[in-house]
């Protein structure tokens, strides 16, 4: 089965209301974008991937690097389809959601859900509720009470004030009035950096030592993204010095520097992602590399609902991946925003377990009449 066509589909769907994350304080999020591609076989079989943003980047490089990569080739041989794709890397940014429609084509040519392909270890996944703004305590004491009445037994907090230690007020105050009637995670959002208007003053190491220390006393899961994500010593060093689980990883690139963190033992949990950071073939490998040293690996989700669909996929197929993370911060960005390109939306169980697509492929269904209504560019 071979493929004998590969498509691009660029679509900006603006919200209701502005999303300010953390991560890019300066510019408040006002669209959900959604970088489609297709693949279609000469079975006739349509396989969908899509990135969370707007890459004119990879439509610059579609007839030169993409295209040629694909057509004529077997959709089974994703190795050597992912190989190509490291070297259009270079040129676009983070081309993986053409892998991830590969293997969504192949999971329907052979009538299997991605993660069954991959491994099939579990069809379902303990979520944790990942939230993305700044609130007050008051608000997010009330987010943490929906959370647990909603079946959730972790949520993650974001840790991004100029003063670290108002974000250690404001979630000692939460876990105090929580108790553990549901885990408290923390992201302090330093291990990568937009620049804008409004540019959040960054940890050293001794900063981060302190920090640790504070979040101890308060008995959080682990720390996420507490130093740059490239700073391998300083990372091993923070490591040492805490009794804190270290994340981070959201962002590395493939898995040459994944076997770097992992070899300096920077972190306890390594969140890779299938669509920003390297596809299934690399994430499947660096999830083997994690367990091999007895590390917890658990996919970054932080995208919409397609690279829901994949993390889901890529947490179901490996042994060390107890939890997954599931960005729900109402009433700003919940699940029908997230999802929007989704016919269905991806949700949680009373249990606080989602649920791996068990349908062919990634098994989801597009809705394609808003992705088209809102398209900005086609290749």
């Amino acid at each position: 089965m071979k493929i004998v066509d590969v498509k691009l589909q660029i679509v900006e769907v603006p919200l209701k209301e502005p999303f300010h994350s953390t991560w890019n304080p300066s510019n408040p999020e006002t669209k959900l974008f959604v970088t489609l591609v297709e693949v279609i076989t000469d079975d006739g079989i349509h396989g969908y991937g899509a990135a969370c943003d707007s890459s004119q980047l990879l439509a610059g490089i579609w007839d030169t690097h993409i295209r040629p990569l694909l057509l004529g080739r077997e959709i089974s041989e994703v190795e050597a389809i992912n190989t190509g794709l490291v070297n259009a890397s270079l040129y676009a940014y983070r081309p993986w959601c053409v892998e991830v429609a590969v293997w969504d084509a192949l999971g329907k040519y052979a009538r299997l859900p991605i993660y069954k392909m991959l491994g099939g270890v579990k069809d379902k996944v303990l979520a944790y509720a990942s939230t993305g703004e700044l609130k007050s305590p008051e608000e997010r004491i009330k987010d943490a009470e929906r959370f647990i009445s909603e079946g959730f037994r972790m949520m993650k907090l974001r840790a991004h004030h100029d003063d670290p230690f108002e974000d250690v007020r404001i979630i000692a105050k939460v876990k105090e009035k929580v108790g553990d009637r549901i885990k408290i995670a923390v992201d302090a959002n330093q291990g990568w950096f937009f620049s804008g208007k409004r540019v959040v003053a960054k940890w050293d190491i001794k900063k981060a030592i302190n920090v640790c220390k504070a979040f101890e006393e308060i008995g959080i899961e682990w720390l996420e993204e507490p130093l740059y994500g490239y700073d391998f010593e300083g990372l091993a060093e923070l490591r040492r010095s805490t009794t804190l689980n270290i994340a981070g990883g959201e962002l590395n690139a493939q898995v040459h520097e994944y076997r770097d963190l992992i070899k300096h033992q920077c972190f306890d949990i390594y969140q890779m992602d299938v669509v920003l950071s390297g596809g299934f073939v690399q994430n499947r490998k660096v999830a083997a590399m994690a367990e091999a040293e007895n590390k917890i690996y658990t996919p970054h989700t932080w995208t919409h609902g397609m690279g829901l669909a994949a993390a889901l996929h890529m947490a179901g197929a490996v042994n060390n991946c107890p939890f997954i993370e599931y960005c729900y911060d109402p009433p700003r960005w919940d699940y029908t925003i997230r999802d929007l390109m989704l016919t269905e939306p991806l949700k949680v169980e009373q249990d606080g377990y989602i649920r791996v697509p068990d349908k062919p492929g990634l098994g989801v269904e597009l809705n394609h009449e808003l992705l088209d209504r809102y398209t900005i560019l086609r290749k």
